[in-house]
């Protein structure tokens, strides 16, 4: 796609506006599809380019970042908007209903990849801005945006933006709409964010693959590998790396409070991810509390040896795995890629080679919606709740998120700002996975609230 025409105003219609914006394959982590990323950026410049407002591309690693603002008032309170246009890979298009990069309407829900995750969800933000300044209406804030393109590789550029545009992105606060809520009707202000440490490790053996009649003899990498993975965790399920749990902090009786309102929501949450039961590490919490209270280590991929159709009968020389570890407040990213690093050395056996590559690394976030002590902040959330208690009929409902939003976490460190999270997706919405999709009802109502929300300032 070389063009957008844009509709007026009074028929900017979002669906049209997301299909449009699904079409570019903005797949960060695929240099392959470069052209997807600039269409994306060229989508978004023509978007605020429509309503007067000033952007420009900022780049300081593998793809540019979008920067806008408003004309700026030095009486009115400041909203950094962040969302990313960058998405997940789409390589298991066979796995998909509809072409994952054409947005498909099914039974109440648009299928792309990004529908949700998260250019839909952001889309209702901007849409809701269309709507106020095309009607004319005088916005009571001053609004500046950041619509990152490395989200999903890490967001690896953005501590150096961070720094060189400390100035240009001050704001009272940050509104991101980037995570989950339960469902339709109870949505979730997230007070936390888990932060990741991401690697890949390597075995190596011999210098070459050989003749799977050599076995016996010597070590297999693939052998080795699995041998050092299931060691990473105890039978139970703990992650077991001496001093992983050190930092870690209990939630507070409120947060767990939270959770009980909805008695139910393991049942709905086994049905929404298709598992037959739990693995709890830990018997004091609930799946629900687990995903949001502990920290993991998982395995992302696996690689050694013949992958092709048949069989191949070899030793390979080299195996490897792809390892993410969610960390929960107070943990900290650079120790746990020590401890990490010191334990798989430890684990290595003396017949392979080993190379440890970190890719990934940002800290978790915690808000402390209770004490806040930035005024508008307090005032923000005051609106929240009795916006999303009318717009979506249940009061919000405040948790921590099981994912991690690594610009959040910088946002807080480098800028000294405090975030606002909304959840507009929900469980069913399959983020990272083939037939993502969004229920329209959520992005609609979204998109409403949203449009309530900024004048009452």
């Amino acid at each position: 796609m070389e063009t957008w025409e844009f509709l007026p105003w009074d028929r900017m219609d979002l669906k049209k506006f997301l299909a449009d914006y699904v079409t570019c394959q903005s797949v960060s982590s695929d240099l392959t599809l470069e052209s997807g990323m600039a269409n994306a950026r060229k989508y978004l410049i023509g978007f605020f380019n429509s309503l007067a407002i000033e952007t420009r591309e900022v780049k300081f690693g593998k793809h540019a970042a979008i920067f806008a603002k408003t004309a700026q008032m030095p009486d009115k309170p400041t909203i950094l908007v962040y969302g990313h246009y960058d998405v997940q890979p789409a390589d298991d298009v066979e796995l998909w209903t509809s072409d994952p990069f054409v947005l498909t309407e099914r039974d109440g829900r648009w299928y792309g990849r990004g529908a949700s995750d998260n250019k839909g969800c952001h889309s209702s933000v901007l849409m809701a801005i269309h709507d106020l300044m095309t009607t004319k209406q005088e916005l009571p804030v001053n609004l500046k945006f950041i619509l990152e393109g490395e989200e999903e590789i890490g967001s690896c550029s953005m501590p150096q933006l961070l720094h060189s545009m400390r100035d240009e992105l001050a704001a009272d606060f940050a509104l991101v709409v980037d995570t989950c809520s339960l469902d339709k009707e109870n949505i979730v202000i997230t007070t936390g964010l888990r932060g990741i440490v991401g690697c890949e490790v390597k075995l190596k053996g011999q210098d070459h693959d050989l003749h799977s009649g050599y076995g016996g003899c010597l070590l297999n990498p693939i052998g080795a590998l699995v041998d050092l993975c299931s060691a990473l965790h105890t039978p139970e399920g703990l992650v077991n790396v001496p001093s992983f749990y050190d930092e870690v902090v209990p939630p507070h009786n409120w947060e767990r409070e939270q959770m009980k309102r909805l008695p139910n929501l393991d049942d709905e949450l086994k049905k929404n991810l298709g598992i037959k039961c739990f693995k709890l590490p830990n018997g004091d919490f609930s799946a629900a509390e687990t995903i949001r209270f502990l920290p993991t280590l998982e395995f992302n991929g696996i690689r050694g040896g013949f992958q092709g159709t048949g069989i191949k009968t070899i030793i390979p020389n080299c195996a490897s795995v792809k390892i993410s570890c969610r960390l929960v407040p107070d943990q900290n990213a650079e120790k746990i890629k020590n401890l990490l690093a010191e334990t798989i050395s430890n684990l290595c056996p003396k017949e392979m080679s080993l190379e440890i590559k970190f890719e990934q690394a940002s800290n978790p976030y915690l808000f402390d919606v209770r004490n806040s002590k930035n005024e508008t902040l307090s005032r923000a959330i005051k609106i929240v709740e009795e916006g999303i208690q009318s717009t979506f009929g249940n009061p919000p409902l405040y948790l921590r998120e099981g994912g991690s939003i690594g610009l959040v976490s910088m946002l807080k460190e480098t800028l000294g700002i405090d975030s606002l999270l909304i959840g507009l997706s929900t469980a069913k919405d399959n983020i990272h996975a083939p037939d993502e999709s969004v229920e329209i009802a959520m992005l609609e109502k979204g998109r409403k609230f949203f449009r309530e929300f900024f004048p009452k300032f």
